[in-house]
């Protein structure tokens, strides 16, 4: 009776072994969850929503390794996978700061949108030549909305003082774009090369 129930679990335990897992996908397969939020931003007589979209990526698992979380069965490596993860971070984030190593810097942000601007045909320095308008000409107070106080936020250096120790040259271009512009200087002809006055166009939308 003894070697039959042995029998039997071992039985089990082969056609377990080669069976099909219904909870495993093919590989590379993921499972997304697509949300969106939009804000009306008030404007008299116009109607504009300020939007965000957000996209969330799960892969699912393919093979019985996947169900194995670390972060809840950890092994006898575990003391020393937190202790060097804490030594990996401290190499980015200077001491006494608060900012992540996934956060941006103001020259990545700056960076990027560069290269956005000259991928639909416009010179890198209208970035500069909007920092230059706005500090000359802010916003009228009757025009605070959302929008305009992120473009404020963003296009002044001197709010967010987000750049990095390394981007020193960043830095000092565009704080001396809004310092030009704060002091009346002329900034389509100091970034002569931008034809487009981006600021004066949203403006006249929201107006």
């Amino acid at each position: 009776m003894y070697l039959k129930r042995v029998h039997l679990s071992i039985c089990a335990l082969l056609s377990v072994a080669y069976a099909e897992f219904p909870l495993l996908f093919p590989a590379s397969s993921v499972y997304q969850i697509t949300s969106s939020l939009s804000v009306p931003v008030v404007i008299p007589d116009l109607k504009l929503f300020w939007d965000w979209g957000l996209q969330m990526n799960y892969a699912l698992p393919n093979k019985p390794a996947s169900f194995y979380a670390a972060t809840i069965w950890p092994d006898e490596f575990s003391r020393r996978g937190k202790r060097q993860l804490r030594n990996e971070t401290s190499k980015y984030v200077p001491q006494g700061t608060d900012m992540h190593p996934s956060d941006f810097t103001a020259g990545e942000l700056y960076e990027s949108l560069e290269s956005m601007l000259t991928r639909y045909g416009f010179d890198e320095s209208c970035l500069l030549r909007s920092v230059c308008e706005l500090a000359r000409h802010p916003f009228d107070d009757s025009l605070q909305n959302m929008l305009t106080g992120l473009l404020t936020f963003t296009l002044t250096p001197s709010l967010h003082e987000a750049f990095a120790p390394s981007e020193t040259l960043y830095r000092e271009v565009y704080e001396q774009a809004e310092q030009q512009g704060f002091l009346g200087q002329n900034c389509a002809e100091l970034y002569a090369n931008c034809k487009v006055d981006f600021l004066s166009a949203i403006s006249s939308l929201l107006s």
